[in-house]
């Protein structure tokens, strides 16, 4: 469950929701943006009519302040339209993903009955990036984009260009490409909480600049632009797993980022980027974070595959982490409160995906979690049962003290009797 927003990118979403969030008393008018031309690629995209560029180094400037970094060698933004997004996100997409890791990923996803036997992964990701993303900083060209998808800006352009400014100030500062985004590819939950930090610092700048800078009104205008009838279709036929992994880092991640203000304001924020946070659990329980509790380290046994018998061999491994637990046990049919209460004890997991003979036709997961106590690992045990005969998964559990393994089959081998003797075993260690 790899999540793919290897660098940050603003959604119109997330726009909405600061909206909602946000009832600001009113403020100075900010100046309309005049259309600006569509351009037919990145490296030749359109640059800002000059009265629209002077509002972007105004933005620039209060955002500056309100980070209290210094950004004096800033770019100027490059307008792409929507047609440019779509070729940039598969082609940042291509270079990030390998054929070979999407195939693992759907894979793993169908085995736990988040993505449809025929879904396109690819397909889900780039319909939702390429209709949802408003604005991004790619750290690899010290470049900022803004889309205009009609060649309109307003509210909801200044709005996300003080967002994915506050990411350039991050990367003249910390070093975006330094954190790891791009290279780690088995914990999914280490990057998620990763980008939670950079995301999150980005959304408190944000927040903090619609606050100050944007009358009701103009708050008005981005509820209507960022509530396309488009965008919400797309949304709508979107698994939830990508959709809620898509807006954790925003979400969650203002609430941390927050969290760490309360203790010594952005002086906090700025030493998280030395010391990043390591899982989603610190994310949604930013005590675990300034305490220094760090994951259980799960190990996975060298002969895992050859437990299951002759012709299995390991395909992948990745950690799954408490927030995407916590959507897995929803999406089985765990009302929210059970599902978050059932995921709050977690201390550790390691997923292992391990394939048969042939084209990997036959697969199957074994789930390694650990938990904070004997009664945290029973209360998920009761909720992942649960799951499981939601989804209608073909599985076996066992647990015992502090930890709970599940194991998932796609087909009739390996047989279930050596699947429960498997993980009734990893159960005991």
């Amino acid at each position: 469950m790899r999540h793919h927003l290897r660098r940050p990118a603003a959604f119109a979403l997330t726009a909405l929701l600061l909206v909602a969030a946000c009832s600001p008393a009113p403020a100075s008018p900010s100046p309309s943006i005049e259309p600006v031309p569509e351009s037919p690629s990145p490296s030749s995209g359109a640059s800002l009519a000059p009265d629209a560029g002077a509002i972007y180094r105004d933005i620039a400037a209060q955002v500056s302040a309100i980070r209290q970094l210094d950004a004096s060698d800033r770019v100027e933004p490059v307008v792409i339209d929507g047609p440019t997004l779509l070729r940039n996100l598969k082609a940042e997409f291509d270079k990030t993903n390998s054929p070979a890791e999407i195939a693992t990923e759907e894979r793993i996803l169908q085995l736990l009955g988040l993505l449809p036997p025929d879904a396109s992964l690819a397909k889900l990701y780039l319909d939702l990036q390429g209709n949802q993303v408003i604005g991004y900083y790619d750290a690899t060209v010290n470049q900022l984009f803004i889309v205009s998808r009609d060649g309109n800006f307003g509210a909801l352009g200044e709005a996300t260009y003080a967002h994915e400014f506050a990411h350039e100030l991050q990367d003249r500062h910390f070093d975006l490409e330094s954190l790891g985004l791009d290279i780690i590819k088995d914990d999914s939950d280490r990057l998620l909480a990763i980008l939670s930090l950079v995301e999150g610092d980005a959304v408190s700048v944000q927040t903090s600049w619609m606050f100050a800078h944007l009358t009701p009104e103009r708050l008005g205008e981005i509820a209507a632009q960022a509530s396309d009838p488009a965008m919400l279709q797309v949304l709508a036929s979107t698994p939830r797993i990508l959709i809620e992994t898509s807006l954790f880092p925003y979400q969650s991640g203002a609430t941390f980022v927050g969290r760490l203000q309360a203790e010594n304001g952005y002086a906090a924020v700025d030493a998280a980027y030395k010391r990043l946070p390591e899982s989603t659990e610190q994310i949604l329980h930013p005590d675990a974070y300034l305490e220094g509790e760090a994951p259980i380290q799960i190990a996975v046994p060298s002969d895992l595959a050859t437990r299951l018998g002759a012709g299995w061999s390991v395909r992948a491994g990745d950690t799954i982490g408490e927030f995407q637990m916590r959507v897995w046990l929803r999406e089985g049919g765990v009302p929210g409160d059970v599902a978050r209460l059932a995921a709050e004890g977690w201390g550790g997991d390691r997923l292992t995906i391990l394939t048969g003979e042939g084209d990997g036709a036959v697969a199957t997961i074994v789930w390694i979690t650990a938990w904070d106590s004997a009664a945290d690992a029973s209360e998920f045990a009761a909720a992942a049962a649960t799951a499981v005969g939601g989804l209608g998964l073909d599985a076996e559990m066992a647990a015992s003290g502090t930890r709970v393994v599940l194991g998932i089959r796609s087909g009739p081998m390996p047989t279930g009797a050596t699947l429960r003797s498997i993980v009734e075993g990893l159960a005991r260690c």
